[in-house]
């Protein structure tokens, strides 16, 4: 699966169909492609383990800050997070709509779906212990000499990963089965929580022949997060502590994504006599390069002979082949891995990060001794006493790499790229690379260490753009986070350019901000304006833009008004944070007469009221992810009767005796054609009424004496039109002829 198919727009990758199979089938899943956010389908965000999600278009240096950004809710599990959670947008959801969903594993063995917005009851949740009648691994009972590395349960300890092509999510759950410890490999529909491939399947196996070495749970723990490569999920395992030298020897394995069968396995010390090797790497997944093959770091040996360079690979870069078994291709091996056996400075502290941009591509990394390797992947070179097979090799942390390296992929005219690291007793740092070395000195480092395990690193950018690069670390803040959990943590966040400026921690508002206890080794996920931390509290903190204070205020272009007449409400929103975005609701007396979206700030509402009255008007703004909505005060809108006109005319004038004349009187008004009745007078006696039609009324009379009539039409009004009288019109009688 190619990961970076996601930054290109294209959601899926490529399926055993191909991979336009595979984006027609997200297309139906997750709806339109086109404003699909950015999914974090694994651990370190894609294949090559950058660490950084480079899609993040809210989030920057300026709105990351105590006012602006903190915690908007907590969703809360029923065990500690060890996994980082992963996050993908428009999922269908069954009877519940489409969501953006964040998944969280747990140590009791439970999976979570939560809306990544707006957080709330989970959509789903399965618990993978009952589903095969066991229960979570009490983990005091199976490590040696009362390690506390871990307490508690051993559930879901590594980050999953999703196949975007089939919408399934693989993790490895240990679960406790008639008093017998095992781990098994589970294929989770990610729409619903339920397993298509079948129940979970054991994992088990054994590696060479003579002897063999056979996997054996109980000393084994499954850290390293899971990737896939091709058809193929891989992940591997180290000691349960504490390191036991007897027995463990460290695994990769590699099974087929839709039978969940295993199709490779390697064994890092299967014959040395202390054995050891562990693959665990902070629980950092293993790189997978463009032609699928997988590199992971291994740990160290124990007594002699942890590395042979045929059987026994302490200490080492493995290239391995996922589509051939687990094949190993090539590997690197420090001149000095005797010594870091001796020591326990393995390797596999942090674990690989392929650097995008190379070629050929180069890998970097490091563990407890802080020596940075750089690597061409092409060529790792095998063993060399004096490690002159190497790219690079440079010291640049004071106490062992855990939570980096992360990497900012950046072009020279926005800067150049950047390698981060933050180790234990030591500041958070960053490197330039130019062409194939990184600097000597960091380009800029933070202004304070930070005990074990140092900062677990994550990046955030809106690609290259100045300004949204941010560097997100969760710390230990006090207390034994290595012998003696679990211990308090915070979040921090730092401007990426310069890394000795830090724009927010949780800690600055400890009230509101405080999430608790600190997950050892996992790293924050950012996504689509929100940071996601995981916690040793039972709950995932979400972290996002906190919502300003706005004013509404209204205003009306005539007040009063008249019956029909064209009114223009505007809508103001405001805010000392900057321009409020989003919709308003016009009410007039508690219902709505429209809802229009701001710009500028501003909204407009056209009404023609026809009814005279005093109408209550108000402005409600719904607020935004930003800003918090605001309702104006009322402001009573009076409607007046719209004013008329008569006009009366004859059809006769002058008339004679005896002879019918039509007097024709037309009501009018700018705001319609008024209706009712008028009263013809003549004088201040009444010749008789007519009912308006379209405005006009009739009334025929035959005058039967000789005289001048003053006749008028008066229009007595109505609810909508005021009354109005005609002037006067002099009405001539003559005789009759002979």
């Amino acid at each position: 699966m190619r990961l970076r198919d996601w930054s290109l727009g294209i959601i899926g990758a490529a399926s055993l169909a191909g991979r336009r199979t595979g984006a027609v089938v997200l297309l139906l899943l997750f709806g339109s492609i086109a404003q699909a956010a950015q999914p974090v389908l694994q651990r370190g965000y894609n294949e090559g383990v950058s660490g950084a999600n480079l899609a993040e278009t809210t989030l920057n240096t300026t709105n990351v800050t105590p006012s602006t950004f903190g915690l908007v809710f907590m969703l809360p599990v029923d065990d500690a997070v060890f996994a980082q959670p992963l996050y993908v947008p428009n999922v269908a959801i069954p009877n519940l709509g489409t969501h953006n969903v964040v998944y969280v594993a747990t140590m009791s063995d439970t999976l979570y779906a939560f809306d990544a917005d707006t957080g709330g009851a989970p959509l789903w949740s399965v618990n993978f212990a009952s589903l095969v009648d066991a229960t979570p691994v009490a983990i005091a009972d199976f490590v040696f000499s009362g390690s506390k590395n871990i307490v508690g349960n051993l559930g879901i300890l590594s980050t999953p990963v999703i196949d975007a092509s089939t919408h399934i999510m693989y993790l490895v759950a240990c679960t406790l089965e008639n008093g017998t410890l095992a781990y098994r490999l589970h294929a989770v529909d990610i729409t619903t929580g339920t397993e298509p491939y079948g129940p979970g399947q054991l994992i088990s196996g054994s590696y060479g022949s003579s002897p063999a070495v056979t996997f054996d749970a109980p000393y084994q723990t499954q850290r390293v997060s899971l990737v896939l490569s091709g058809n193929q999920v891989v992940f591997a395992f180290g000691a349960m502590e504490l390191e036991y030298s007897g027995g463990y020897v460290g695994w990769v394995m590699a099974y087929d994504k839709q039978t969940l069968q295993q199709s490779g396995i390697f064994a890092t010390i299967p014959t040395a006599a202390g054995r050891g090797g562990g693959v665990w790497q902070s629980g950092r997944p293993p790189a997978v390069d463009s032609a699928g093959h997988v590199y992971v770091f291994v740990g160290n040996g124990y007594g002699c002979c942890g590395y042979d360079g045929a059987e026994n690979f302490s200490e080492s870069v493995l290239k391995l082949d996922p589509a051939n078994g687990l094949k190993l291709l090539n590997w690197f091996t420090p001149g000095n891995w005797n010594d870091l056996d001796a020591a326990d400075l393995d390797l596999s502290s942090s674990g690989p990060l392929l650097i995008p941009g190379t070629n050929p591509r180069l890998l970097a990394g490091g563990g407890k001794n802080c020596e940075l390797y750089v690597l061409s992947t092409s060529q790792l070179g095998k063993f060399n006493a004096t490690d002159s097979q190497v790219v690079q090799k440079e010291k640049i942390c004071a106490s062992s790499f855990r939570g980096g390296p992360v990497y900012w992929q950046r072009s020279a005219a926005n800067g150049g790229p950047l390698l981060y690291n933050w180790g234990s007793s030591d500041w958070a740092k960053a490197y330039a690379l130019n062409g194939t070395q990184f600097a000597a000195t960091p380009s800029s480092q933070g202004s304070v260490t930070q005990i074990w395990p140092g900062g677990i690193l994550t990046l955030s950018a809106n690609g290259e753009a100045h300004g949204s690069g941010v560097l997100w670390a969760t710390v230990a803040t006090s207390g034994d986070a290595n012998n003696d959990p679990p211990v308090p943590g915070e979040v921090r966040a730092f401007n990426a350019e310069n890394v000795s400026q830090e724009l927010w921690n949780s800690a600055m508002n400890a009230t509101r901000d405080g999430f608790g206890n600190f997950a050892k080794f996992v790293p924050p996920l950012v996504a689509n304006g929100k940071v996601y931390v995981a916690t040793w509290s039972n709950q995932l903190a979400v972290y996002g833009l906190l919502q300003q204070a706005t004013t509404t205020g209204i205003s009306s272009s005539a007040n009063p008004s008249t019956y029909g007449q064209s009114v223009t409400f505007t809508a103001t929103v405001t805010s000392s944070s900057g321009t409020p975005t989003g919709k308003v609701n016009f009410m007039i007396n508690g219902t709505s007469m429209g809802i229009i979206t701001l710009t500028g700030g501003v909204a407009t509402l056209t009404k023609i009221f026809q009814g005279v009255a005093t109408k209550s008007i108000t402005a409600v703004y719904a607020g935004s992810t930003a800003f918090a909505g605001s309702t104006s005060s009322v402001l009573s809108q009076a409607v007046n009767p719209a004013s008329t006109q008569v006009a009366l005319t004859s059809s006769q004038n002058p008339a004679t005796v005896g002879q019918p004349v039509i007097l024709t009187a037309t009501v009018s008004s700018s705001s319609g054609a008024p209706t009712g009745r008028v009263t013809f007078m003549n004088g201040s006696s009444m010749l008789g009424t007519a009912t308006l039609a379209g405005g006009v009324a009739t009334l025929t009379k035959t005058f039967t004496g000789l005289a001048t009539k003053s006749i008028t039409a008066m229009y007595p009004g109505n609810m909508d039109f005021s009354g109005s009288t005609s002037s006067v019109l002099t009405q001539v009688v003559n005789p009759a002829p002979p």
